[in-house]
């Protein structure tokens, strides 16, 4: 796995799992592994520390079970753009240890605006609207897969 990986326009460093606890920084993170070229996502999360969170993560497990061999991590500060990034994750990837696909504090377009992806709020203010999945691309609705 590269050191970094572009997902949905930002770029997140790949981090192997034994390496989390010398990271006491605010992010976003994914577990994640390799398959076939693509990222496979089983969890996606935010933290005002990444060493502390995997430190006893209730997924860790789960996702090393599901192949998971990294974090992928993005460092962010502010509580708000964690916030805001990680329900445009859960959203547009819906990983399947995530216990809720979207987080209840937003709503997937608007963390989508936050950012200014306007293509995604699109898609996920169509679906907020109409009470349904979304009509992704074809590539998208591969599940748990992000692009790089």
């Amino acid at each position: 796995m590269d050191h970094r990986i572009d997902i949905l326009g930002e770029l997140f460093t790949a981090v192997d799992f034994g390496e989390t606890g010398f990271f006491g920084l605010p992010c976003v993170y994914l577990m994640a592994h390799e398959q076939g070229g693509d990222i496979s996502i089983q969890y996606a999360g935010q933290t005002h520390k990444l060493s502390q969170r995997y430190a006893g993560h209730h997924q860790l497990e789960a996702a090393k079970a599901k192949g998971a061999t990294h974090a992928l991590v993005l460092v962010a500060p502010e509580t708000r753009d964690r916030r805001a990034f990680e329900t445009l994750l859960r959203w547009y990837f819906r990983p399947p240890l995530n216990l809720e696909e979207v987080p209840t504090h937003m709503q997937a377009w608007r963390a989508a605006m936050h950012f200014e992806k306007t293509d995604i709020a699109e898609l996920a203010r169509a679906a907020h609207m109409s009470g349904a999945q979304p009509m992704l691309p074809a590539w998208i609705n591969r599940p748990k897969v992000a692009r790089g």
